[in-house]
């Protein structure tokens, strides 16, 4: 046992000796002292460093080590402080999607467990989105658009994955385009928690965006809805720009061609990039057909 201790001790002193001789190799002392200056204890008195300079051989360049450490936590620091900062607006925003803030009361209980498909083609295209969260993959980005008729279902499907994803530890967030550009338009109020940049960039940041409804911004009939319009379409390519890369699912009651008519070309182009998939929803109107099931159930 001593002469295993003795080894482990040997061992580390060479260790030491070799770090030694390769902080020699790159550095010398300089006869400077560093006059970096401080402040310290609740009176903020100022302090000057004084240690000792260092030189790079290799650069030439001199720098105190002790304040290159100080900087270094500091930076991890403010790095670690933005990260729960950002952290904790992003956990606001799941508070909002929970208490039904982001999504209307019926939608809030929607999961993949209670939507019954009256259709092979809504059946497919449930089994789709089941499939997207079961191979879901931060690293690799991809899309998926619910393209199909009002009342199939898009937007409880499109929940259900916001559900299930959140519930493996994704971060993910479902929206209305609408309440989309009210919440943009919140954060010019100077009373708002959060400015418009910061919201966009927890945007561009999430794992998965969900935009529901696309394409229902009415048409412009005046100067001044035409002015709202152009300022909508200008956030909505700055959220899909930002998110390449990323995962982003959309649903729609419009034909894809009607998005071309209704949104730019550079909207259109990176809604419908390489990585989206289309997922077609048509058929019978899927609230209506439970909304009878329902009522023969009460006869």
């Amino acid at each position: 046992m001593g002469e295993l201790k003795q080894v482990k001790h040997s061992s580390k002193n060479m260790i030491s000796q070799n770090a030694r001789r390769k902080a020699a190799d790159q550095f010398e002392l300089s006869p400077n002292r560093c006059k970096n200056t401080f402040l310290v204890g609740k009176n903020a008195f100022k302090d000057t460093c004084n240690k000792r300079m260092l030189i790079d051989k290799g650069t030439g360049k001199e720098f105190c080590p002790q304040c290159q450490t100080v900087e270094k936590e500091d930076q991890q620091l403010a790095k670690e402080t933005q990260e729960l900062q950002e952290k904790a607006k992003i956990i606001k925003l799941f508070k909002d999607f929970e208490d039904g803030s982001l999504i209307n009361q019926k939608l809030k209980k929607a999961t993949f467990q209670n939507y019954v498909p009256p259709s092979k083609q809504l059946t497919e295209a449930k089994e789709a989105c089941e499939q997207y969260v079961r191979t879901f993959n931060k690293k690799v980005g991809k899309n998926i658009m619910l393209v199909g008729d009002y009342g199939t279902g898009k937007s409880h499907l499109a929940v259900a994955m916001t559900k299930e994803l959140m519930r493996r530890g994704v971060s993910a967030c479902f929206i209305t385009e609408e309440k989309l550009f009210t919440k943009l338009k919140a954060t010019y109020n100077r009373k708002s928690e959060m400015t418009e940049d910061e919201l966009l960039t927890m945007l561009s940041k999430m794992d998965c965006l969900v935009i529901d409804d696309l394409g229902a911004e009415k048409e412009p009939d005046d100067e001044e809805e035409l002015k709202k319009h152009k300022w909508a379409q200008k956030k909505l390519f700055e959220i899909i720009d930002s998110r390449i890369g990323r995962h982003t699912i959309y649903t729609t009651n419009h034909a894809v061609t009607a998005l071309y008519g209704i949104y730019n070309e550079r909207i259109f182009s990176r809604i419908f990039d390489d990585e989206t998939e289309v997922i077609e929803m048509n058929g019978n109107n899927y609230r209506l057909r439970r909304f009878e099931k329902e009522q023969e159930i009460e006869f």
